[in-house]
């Protein structure tokens, strides 16, 4: 989950609670992390994502060095590169062709029921009210592709998550190519298939459950790929050179029909929701991806979302599409958004779903919370304030749409409690928790001991 670099599908592990102290600056993205490792920045290491390995141990000198360059990126006026065309796709196949119909508000699609029923004669108060999918309501838990694919791990979380009141599971669907029995012709055509489980199957019985089951898609962080296809990956706009190896270009339309393919076989399946990880630029590489500017980086990334817009509309309406984003947006929106492109405010009205990756863990322990200033525990203190920082930045309407991850490694039942208290505080309803080594004891525990769940949270929407 916008993790690191290890293979998302390894068998789950013990993933370490400890993280070493980062320093502070206003640019490098020291929060929001799902997990930072060797290549993605210099200034935070952790372990997870789905197995566990030592991490290199970094000199303070490599430390100021990269706090002095990143700022020094901030006076300087890059390069401009070449304009992105936002809404023009070329792809080679004519399946892929894109259009963009407007996007229906709530409000919109009541508008439009109640025109029916008039047409129809009927009376909207002797019609049963259609119940819409609260997709921000939902709480739950990540699962690799490997416990996916254990029977036996699948069942137990299942029995396990609806017993402590939980009602959707992530599952990895897409990360280091494709997990599931897949008939997208670009994956098998270069390899990229890795058979790991039945998505059908999987679907069925977690809908038999009444689960709601979200597929998380790691987007531009595409290793497997650009080995494949390096034509695609992300490039000097005037020179051509390669500034990324194991990225792709979001805007580069071979790329977005790879991507696509998958999306849409996934939306066709009938899965609940697609969450697109990892969609950004890399943070690796912030001095040399200095060339673009923090809008022309959006750009790329925006041609990326409206894609999977357009897939998800044609191929499964019913699926829900939601982005996973950095915490420290919610905190410190202009100055990281210029070496992310993570524009959420302009991606919001794209997607159904927006997920702060909000773990207290990657936070730097000595700045961000002060105890004694700040209200309540550490973990309480910087979930709440990173949603509600991310609540002033969308508005009062694009807000609705988040449901943030929240921290199930190395904590405790006190800690769970203390996070899911502050989603509420927040003004949230629903949230999904991510352990690499999938472990959700404590989560399970919090859940069940519950007993501050709004009465907002419970009651679903009527249309």
């Amino acid at each position: 989950m916008d993790t690191n670099d290890t293979n998302p599908v390894a068998q789950p592990l013990t993933e370490r609670s400890e993280i070493t102290q980062i320093t502070r600056t206003e640019h490098v993205m020291s929060t929001g992390l799902h997990s930072t490792v060797r290549t993605e920045t210099p200034v935070c290491m952790m372990e997870f994502g789905g197995a566990s390995r030592p991490f290199p141990v970094f000199k303070t000198s490599m430390i100021l060095t990269a706090v002095v360059t990143m700022s020094a990126l901030q006076l300087l006026s890059p390069t401009q590169p070449l304009d992105v065309t936002k809404t023009q796709f070329a792809f080679s196949s004519p399946v892929m062709s894109m259009s963009f119909p407007p996007l229906r508000t709530v409000e919109k699609r009541r508008t439009e029921r109640l025109e029916r029923l008039h047409a129809a004669g009927k009376d909207e108060a002797t019609v049963t009210p259609d119940v819409i999918v609260r997709s921000d309501n939902k709480r739950g838990v990540f699962l690799t592709a490997t416990s996916v694919q254990r029977e036996k791990f699948l069942d137990d979380t299942i029995k396990a998550l609806l017993a402590a009141g939980g009602d959707s599971i992530v599952m990895d669907v897409k990360g280091g190519g494709v997990l599931f029995h897949s008939a997208a012709p670009m994956a098998n055509e270069i390899g990229l298939v890795r058979n790991l489980y039945d998505l059908p199957v999987i679907l069925a019985k977690l809908h038999e459950k009444n689960i709601y089951v979200i597929g998380r898609f790691v987007a531009i962080k595409d290793e497997a790929f650009t080995k494949k296809k390096p034509e695609t990956r992300i490039k000097h706009p005037t020179t051509g050179k390669v500034l990324n190896q194991t990225w792709v270009d979001p805007s580069n339309d071979e790329a977005i029909e790879y991507n696509m393919q998958v999306m849409c076989e996934l939306a066709a399946a009938g899965i609940d929701e697609v969450n697109m990880d990892y969609i950004r630029f890399s943070t690796a590489e912030f001095g040399a991806l200095g060339v673009f500017t923090g809008e022309q980086k959006a750009d790329r990334v925006e041609k990326f979302i409206m894609a999977a817009r357009e897939t998800i509309n044609r191929c499964g309406p019913k699926t829900k599409l939601g982005i996973s984003t950095y915490a420290i947006l919610g905190w410190n929106y202009e100055a990281n958004v210029r070496t992310l492109g993570q524009d959420v405010r302009r991606f919001a009205p794209l997607v159904d779903v927006i997920s702060p990756m909000a773990y207290p863990a990657t936070f730097t322990s000595d700045a961000y919370y002060i105890p004694g200033k700040n209200p309540g525990p550490r973990m309480y203190w910087l979930v709440k304030r990173t949603l509600t920082g991310y609540a002033e930045l969308l508005g009062p309407e694009e807000s609705k749409k988040i449901r943030p991850w929240i921290q199930g490694y190395g904590v405790t039942t006190k800690d769970m409690s203390d996070q899911i208290r502050a989603v509420y505080e927040a003004g949230f309803c629903g949230f999904q928790v991510w352990s690499a080594g999938n472990n959700y004891a404590p989560t399970y525990a919090a859940l069940k001991a519950d007993t501050k769940r709004p009465g907002r949270c419970i009651e679903a929407p009527k249309l």
